[in-house]
């Protein structure tokens, strides 16, 4: 995770140099912001549910990078001389996860508004008065984590938080930050809109969805929701799936009873791949749109591409993962093989790999490390290339 954080005065860069060895501390102590939440599983990464917390948590630890910065002339050993402007610039070009500063909020609109683009790809962006006396969550509030990094700075400096966006003013549902714990995507944020304002109307939401609502966190304030069936999708505010019939599916021109249709795809689905050594990246590719297009999974829902760790270095697999922005991750054969099941099974594969499947097994196992697997294409030989998908449910 990278933060920036700058100050205006040497009373500010005080506080962020204060700021910086507490949160760092906390780090190391286990009680930092990656342990509080998991709301910080960005998927910027492209990893959405695939790691397990244990390992996220480590990883984004390890890769922690706080920067502090002056703007101010009782500094002038390390203060920067460029204009505000372009080290803002600098900033939300690097894709910064987060950008603090210590001032008004006047500079801080002033800095940013120039390079605003969209809630989904905007940083957090929270402001700190030089005093230290209140914490404001600024900008991306639900996606960009600004709301959770305010109330842990505050912590950190015990300082007041102030929050203002209204689904947490209220105790309600967020579909923001519902989707992004989830491993959800949100397809229309003026729908979404909708969903928010129809909670905060104390209004019951009507949801459908290809995985278990058991299974999924919840968040405080979704309340009493109603279950629609397929049958019935057209009712629904909400549709969380990975099928691209739903997903793809036009929306009629007027809904019945009101229903808002936001479409949620469901970034929980994996494709298991084995394949034959040497393997070019155009089987690869025909194969795995052959599969997905007649298993009627969409392309947008798939998390990453698994496989057996001997197939780690495979160009032509790695290639393919590389053009589709798919991430490829491999397992040992210990721990395909640590997971129960009903496998396809074959002697030769086992005589080479270690394990009597690779595919069905790999997809099945990265699907259950953040909840129960559920195995929806079951061993699939395309000429040299074997495929298998499994969703987290």
């Amino acid at each position: 995770m990278k933060v920036q954080v700058i100050a205006f005065t040497e009373k500010g860069y005080r506080l962020s140099e204060e700021l910086k060895n507490r949160w760092m501390e906390a780090e190391k102590e286990g009680q930092g912001l990656f342990r509080r939440t998991g709301t910080w599983r960005a998927e910027k990464e492209g990893r959405g549910l695939l790691r397990s917390t244990e390992i996220w948590i480590a990883e984004k630890t390890e890769k922690m990078d706080i920067g502090l910065h002056a703007k101010t002339k009782a500094l002038p050993d390390i203060s920067d001389t460029r204009a505000l402007k372009e080290i803002t610039e600098e900033w939300f070009e690097e894709k910064t996860d987060a950008i603090i500063f210590i001032g008004s909020t006047g500079i801080a609109v002033r800095a940013i508004a120039p390079f605003l683009s969209h809630k989904s790809e905007d940083p957090a962006v929270i402001v700190i008065d030089e005093a230290g006396h209140f914490v404001i969550s600024l900008l991306s509030g639900h996606l960009g984590g600004a709301n959770e990094l305010t109330s842990f700075v505050s912590e950190l400096i015990k300082a007041q938080p102030v929050i203002t966006t209204a689904s947490d003013l209220e105790g309600a549902f967020s579909v923001d930050v519902f989707a992004k714990e989830n491993g959800l995507i949100i397809t229309d944020f003026g729908a979404a809109k909708e969903v928010s304002a129809k909670v905060l109307r104390g209004e019951k939401l009507r949801i459908y969805s290809d995985i278990g609502m058991e299974h999924l966190n919840m968040r405080p304030g979704i309340g009493e929701y109603e279950p629609v069936g397929l049958n019935d999708i057209d009712r629904a505010d909400i549709i969380i799936s990975y099928q691209s019939k739903l997903l793809e599916k036009a929306d009629p021109v007027v809904r019945p009873f009101n229903a808002i249709g936001l479409k949620l795809i469901a970034k929980r689905v994996y494709v298991g791949i084995g394949a034959r050594k040497g393997v070019s990246e155009e089987d690869v590719a025909k194969a795995y749109d052959n599969c997905l297009k007649s298993a009627g999974i969409s392309g947008e829902a798939v998390d990453a591409l698994v496989s057996i760790d001997l197939k780690k270095n495979e160009q032509g697999i790695l290639t393919f993962s590389y053009k589709r922005e798919i991430p490829f991750v491999t397992y040992t054969a210990a721990e395909l093989k640590s997971l129960d099941g009903d496998f396809a099974s074959s002697a030769f594969v086992e005589s080479v790999t270690g394990v009597s499947n690779v595919c069905e097994r790999s997809a099945a196992y990265a699907a259950s490390r953040n909840g129960q697997d559920r195995v929806l294409v079951h061993k699939q030989i395309y000429g040299s290339v074997t495929l298998a998908v499994a969703v987290s449910v």
